[in-house]
């Protein structure tokens, strides 16, 4: 698992929850993705994970009130998350918010995820875009393929039905969040699928809200073109992982 470990980190009197975005060459969308939060006055603290991007993110985002971190290169969409969970594990938050920085989430959404996760009986609560029919959210195919693949692959596995196991908008609990920070083998790129999974064979709860979800108007999405391909082969053998290391265990407690 590649790593890496922010200094100098600085928090006074946090709030209980931690809005976490990771961002990857988001110089376009972070300015008015942050002001949106901001507008919003949340009880909450935000944290852009800037994760090694070539462009002005970094300088963008810290021209804004929040707190920004940056690893020194490209580790990958979940290596900025695990950034984030150690962030929030170490200054005691109750709850991360994951946001993405693309703009394609909507902030007048948070209310009802901060109201979803603080009512204690699911530890991730995730952001749909597929139970909210008037969503009207399109989708190219290959992406449109790719959720559909690991609806059916986490379905196989744990029985429980995911609607949006791509989605970006979380809510996680302080158990959930602090397990994936001192998780070895979090998946540096693509966590989505293998970390659902992770956690419905652990037995955490989940359950899923609708939110309403915009096209990406600026920039590169990290699922575009042929990417959704690669996306499914590696969270194959990261999943196959996930199994073997389970089934692994349940045999050590058998013994």
């Amino acid at each position: 698992m590649r790593t890496c470990v922010p200094g100098g980190i600085v928090a006074v009197n946090p709030k209980s929850i931690l809005i976490l975005i990771p961002a990857y060459n988001e110089e376009l969308n972070i300015a008015g993705v942050l002001q949106e939060l901001l507008a919003m006055r949340l009880d909450a603290d935000i944290l852009v994970v800037n994760d090694g991007s070539t462009d002005r993110t970094k300088e963008v985002a810290s021209a804004f009130p929040i707190t920004v971190l940056s690893h020194p290169c490209n580790l990958g969409y979940g290596a900025a998350l695990q950034t984030g969970f150690r962030y929030a594990q170490r200054w005691g938050y109750a709850y991360c918010l994951q946001f993405d920085a693309d703009g394609q989430h909507d902030a007048s959404d948070l209310p009802g995820m901060i109201e979803a996760v603080r009512r204690d009986d699911a530890d991730i609560v995730i952001g749909s875009r597929f139970l909210d029919r008037g969503n009207g959210m399109k989708m190219g195919a290959m992406k449109t393929i790719a959720i559909a693949f690991f609806r059916g692959l986490i379905y196989r596995t744990t029985g429980k039905k995911i609607s949006d196991p791509t989605s970006g908008f979380k809510g996680i609990s302080h158990a959930l969040f602090s397990q994936y920070a001192k998780q070895q083998e979090f998946p540096s790129d693509f966590p989505d699928a293998d970390i659902l999974i992770r956690t419905l064979l652990q037995q955490f709860q989940i359950k899923e809200i609708p939110v309403r979800m915009r096209p990406r108007e600026m920039g590169v999405s990290m699922h575009s073109g042929l990417k959704p391909i690669m996306y499914m082969l590696k969270v194959m053998l990261s999943v196959l992982i996930v199994l073997l290391n389970d089934k692994l265990t349940r045999s050590r407690r058998a013994v």
